[in-house]
């Protein structure tokens, strides 16, 4: 394996591992947040379906991969190895600090602000295609938080019960109806109970469980569970695109053969698995506990509105920062239950605020040095 493989390689993997560690959270914090389960099971379980989306990335990922992949510059722009390699550097250094500080910070903010600054330094601000940058990067990251925050809260008040009524149906159950009939004549004649049909019927879940203890239940915890992974499979098929994307523009520029896309969809979506695993929890418990108490539904709604939002824009290419939209949709559930952290509020904003100028500045700073010493050696 050449020089050039080996660095692009290890740094992709890097801001992979970097990712899982601060990401897995988004998918998951509401799933131990409402009490469903513990923080070990969540983040396995988050770790798992972020592997699959990572893998399906190499699918689903290519108007996601050619944003990455060289879309931020200018046409005419002939970007170089140490940038694109660069680019990732100063990203997956971000992502690291505000993980170690419990922040849920955007890993897609930090590629885009270190791919700006280092762009910027090496060729100038014409370099870049500004009006790529606001159309499919700013706006979709500005207007999702937002978004969220606000569908999570309709949904909410929608679903809340009323005062002077039942609370609203958390379990639908399926139970067998079975008939009676008379089977043979005269003494040998005997009761028959067939079954001769399914009802299907919701109600809360602890009547359905008392009221129907046979019954096939699914409750709102089941479907919680549900869109926890399908939130962690969308954040891996939005994510994984992004870093492979630069990684193989690194690849194409480094002088060696260029590292196979399936090999570095294996190395990224590896990566977010090991980083979910074993450094995951500082910024899961961060958003669990630090934002707002959350129940079952709450968690259930704002993990379906994030699940839908990151899966039309992993498709569709919008780079939607999965950190903004879980978060706004944690924020919406504060907001309508009247609990939000402010303290928290402002911690996060302000480091979805400086991640852009920082990224850059790492980004531009490491390629500095980086062309300073490949002088110097030349």
């Amino acid at each position: 394996m050449s020089g050039s493989v080996l660095a692009i390689s290890l740094v992709a993997a890097g801001l992979a591992y970097a990712n899982g560690a601060n990401d897995v959270s988004k998918g998951i914090a509401t799933l131990a947040g409402s009490g469903v389960t513990d923080y070990r099971r969540a983040i396995a379980w988050g770790a798992l379906w972020t592997g699959a989306g990572g893998v399906l990335g190499a699918v689903f990922g290519g108007a996601m991969l050619a944003t990455f992949g060289g879309g931020l510059l200018a046409g005419g722009s002939s970007p170089t190895f140490l940038a694109a390699l660069a680019s990732l550097a100063g990203a997956a250094v971000w992502v690291v600090f505000a993980t170690r500080a419990g922040l849920p910070v955007s890993t897609t903010h930090a590629l885009v602000g270190s791919a700006l600054g280092v762009a910027t330094l090496a060729q100038g601000a014409s370099a870049v295609r500004w009006s790529a940058i606001g159309g499919a990067v700013f706006l979709p990251l500005l207007l999702s938080p937002l978004v969220s925050l606000l569908l999570t809260g309709a949904l909410l008040r929608a679903s809340r019960a009323r005062p002077g009524r039942e609370a609203p149906p958390d379990c639908l159950c399926a139970e067998a109806e079975n008939g009676v009939a008379l089977a043979g004549s005269g003494a040998a004649q005997a009761v028959a109970v067939a079954p001769v049909g399914l009802r299907i019927f919701s109600a809360p879940a602890e009547r359905c469980a008392a009221e129907r203890p046979r019954a096939l239940r699914v409750t709102l915890a089941h479907l919680h569970w549900a869109t926890s992974g399908a939130t962690s499979l969308a954040r891996g098929m939005n994510d994984a695109p992004k870093i492979v994307g630069l990684a193989l523009l690194a690849s194409t520029l480094g002088g060696a053969p260029a590292v196979p896309s399936p090999v570095l969809f294996a190395v990224v979506a590896g990566a977010m698995v090991a980083g979910s695993l074993l450094a995951g929890q500082r910024v899961t418990r961060a958003l669990a506990e630090g934002v707002t108490p959350m129940d079952d539904r709450e968690g259930f709604a704002a993990n379906l509105v994030t699940a839908a939002l990151v899966t039309v824009g992993a498709v569709q290419g919008l780079p939607m920062s999965t950190t903004h939209v879980a978060t706004g949709g944690i924020f919406g559930a504060g907001v309508v239950r009247g609990t939000l952290d402010r303290r928290s509020l402002r911690d996060i904003g302000l480091a979805w605020i400086v991640t852009l100028p920082v990224a850059a500045l790492l980004g531009a700073g490491g390629y500095g040095v980086a062309a300073w010493l490949a002088a110097s050696a030349g």
